[in-house]
């Protein structure tokens, strides 16, 4: 099956978005649990220079812009709520000031509905990012922290469609997957306590923008919004 212009972007399960604000608020709830308490360690000095290795999880609006071959240009889709799991694994070294990483990241949009068809869009991106603390070490503002990185980008639109009595009990099957890949720059700014003596929980608001220029994929850009869990050591 051939992907066309036709193809929308602009519907989304209200249960996945649902589940991706909740799991926010429960993350932020346990942060703010955590600095609530009579033992929080945010107060103690930041002391980051090592290895580091890094979760998140959040929600993040998106946009794509496809086909900009066609007639007429590209055809871009509304800003719909996706999920954003990101690994990182890096060095932070000069006195807990700066930091270097290679950041894994994604933007999924799922439960986008084409006829009965499913509609699954993931955009990836692989960066070398840089980090820099502006703050005192020995106070609350270490936590303060600006990103910037440019890496590549991965575009996969994935297209299934309902199958009957299938002897493995799947609902779906695949008719369609197509990747593209670009290049991707991203910038952020985040805050993060520490929780235990190496481990750090936090929240971090990024912009990413993934440039594709692609037959199906143009341009892609998300703002994640994420919950963030750093060991250093």
């Amino acid at each position: 099956m051939k992907a066309t212009a036709s193809s929308p972007l602009r519907s989304i399960d209200p249960g996945t978005r649902n589940r991706s604000r909740l799991m926010m608020i429960l993350g932020l709830a346990l942060m703010l649990g955590m600095l609530g308490s009579q033992d929080a360690r945010a107060l103690k000095p930041h002391e980051r220079d090592g290895v580091l290795f890094g979760v998140a999880f959040g929600f993040s609006p998106g946009k794509v812009s496809m086909f900009p071959g066609e007639e007429g240009g590209a055809v871009s889709s509304d800003w719909e709520i996706g999920v954003t799991p990101q690994l990182r694994l890096g060095y932070t070294f000069f006195k807990n000031r700066l930091g270097i990483s290679l950041v894994g990241q994604q933007w999924l949009y799922e439960q986008g509905v084409l006829a009965e068809d499913k509609l699954r869009i993931n955009v990836q991106n692989l960066a070398l990012a840089f980090n820099y603390y502006p703050g005192n070490p020995q106070s609350m503002a270490a936590g303060i922290h600006f990103e910037g990185g440019v890496g590549l980008a991965n575009a996969r639109i994935t297209i299934l469609e309902p199958v009957e009595d299938d002897p493995h009990g799947n609902k779906f099957e695949e008719i369609f997957k197509e990747d593209e890949g670009g290049t991707s720059y991203h910038i952020g700014l985040g805050y993060e306590f520490r929780i235990m003596p190496s481990v750090a929980a936090g929240l971090m608001v990024s912009y990413v923008y993934q440039t594709i220029g692609e037959e199906i994929f143009d341009e892609a850009s998300s703002v994640p919004v994420n919950v963030t869990l750093n060991w250093y050591w």
